[in-house]
């Protein structure tokens, strides 16, 4: 069976590390999987209770394809209650997870020949979808001198007039990175004189440490007509299986959307909707909780770090990784690939190598799991990392 040429894609790297330690603990081994992006804690009660009850109800028929009525009208009031945007529910639509809402765009937005820039390190799958709808990918490099953040000198040096999209990631998956106010409105002005559109990926807004704030890009009304949200359930709710994301936008991108969802995916599971309803009706209470939980995971990770390697580690502001040297761990000499896998075959501790992130020389760790298990996760490394 031939396939088309845009099915020339890797497989996230992410998926694939996951997929080996799953394997592996299968089979009845300890792992320590430090390579899914999940917060481990068990989805909050009323949650299940709301599951459960849509399900008693009966409310298990096709939803509406852009979402059901009182998700919509609760995920806009949310975002402009936490986030200070201005969204009405026609501006917004419930996706199955905040990545279908950036395929969806894609497909929307490219035709080919566009290019789209990226920072890196930047999430693995950006640069796969793209490619999916003959875009392509332009990453801008940063470096972790520079707490690995773009300036607007980093986008003209990289821009064509076939530039046709931004994406911003903030919080960044995988360093963490977190923008600042004045640094966004630099950025979206400067997109915003190149008629770029802005996809600002915030799936991860909720877990910000230290008591810093959050800046969403959708703050900034100057901007509203170029500049489209990503957010999701996964992270701030741990809801990562229920599969719920959004995107807010201006109407006519969201009735575009609304189009391909329809010959698509048919929308988001009616019980995973009913079930984000009563997580973001208890978002005062859930996210909080939460974040706190994976504050002190990053932390235990970061201690233990520094006691067993000698150094102290950069903390990210936000989101659930660490991403760490080569240097740092004493694996140098080694490529991120190789020494991801040795990780995964000497010690069973399962990574994701730095170069499916565009940045060769670091291995990303989620800090999700509990403190028990990162604390013996960080052992096993140190003892694999001393070994001849």
């Amino acid at each position: 069976m031939k396939l088309s040429p845009l099915m020339r894609v890797e497989p996230s790297a992410t998926v694939m590390m996951n997929t080996l330690a799953l394997e592996k603990k299968a089979k009845g081994e300890r792992v320590f999987n430090l390579a899914a992006g999940e917060p481990m804690v068990e989805t909050h009660p009323l949650v299940i209770e709301a599951a459960e009850r849509a399900m008693r109800e009966g409310k298990t028929h096709y939803p509406p394809v852009t979402g059901i009525p009182e998700l919509r009208k609760a995920a806009a009031e949310w975002m402009n209650s936490t986030y200070d945007t201005a969204y009405e529910p026609r501006n917004s639509i419930v996706t199955c997870g905040g990545k279908f809402g950036i395929f969806a765009l894609c497909h929307a937005l490219l035709e080919p020949g566009d290019e789209v820039m990226i920072p890196a390190p930047y999430w693995v799958s950006y640069p796969g979808i793209v490619r999916l709808f003959s875009g392509i990918p332009r990453a801008i490099a940063t470096s972790e001198s520079n707490n690995w953040k773009i300036a607007v000198s980093d986008l003209e040096s990289l821009y064509t007039p076939q530039t046709k999209i931004l994406i911003m990631n903030n919080a960044s998956n995988p360093t963490g990175v977190l923008y600042q106010k004045n640094e966004l409105a630099e950025i979206l002005s400067w997109a915003q004189s190149k008629n770029l559109v802005i996809i600002s990926d915030e799936v991860y807004s909720g877990l910000v440490y230290d008591n810093q704030r959050y800046v969403s890009c959708g703050s900034f009304p100057e901007f509203a007509n170029q500049t489209i949200v990503i957010q999701s359930c996964s992270k701030h709710f741990a809801m990562t299986g229920w599969r719920v994301g959004f995107v807010f936008g201006q109407p006519d991108i969201i009735k575009t959307l609304s189009m391909l969802q329809g010959q698509s995916t048919t929308g988001t599971s009616s019980i995973s909707q009913w079930a984000a309803l009563a997580a973001i009706q208890n978002a005062h209470t859930i996210i909080p909780s939460v974040r706190a939980a994976m504050q002190e995971r990053r932390d235990v990770a970061a201690r233990a770090l520094e006691k067993l390697f000698g150094f102290k580690p950069s903390v990210p502001s936000s989101s659930l990784y660490l991403f760490m040297s080569l240097v740092r761990l004493g694996m140098q000499e080694k490529t991120s690939e190789q020494a991801a896998l040795e990780l995964l075959e000497k010690a069973n501790i399962a990574t994701v190598p730095g170069k499916a992130f565009g940045q060769e020389g670091y291995l990303r760790f989620s800090f999700g799991d509990i403190p028990q298990e990162l604390e013996a996760a960080i052992h096993a490394l140190a003892a694999c990392a001393n070994m001849p």
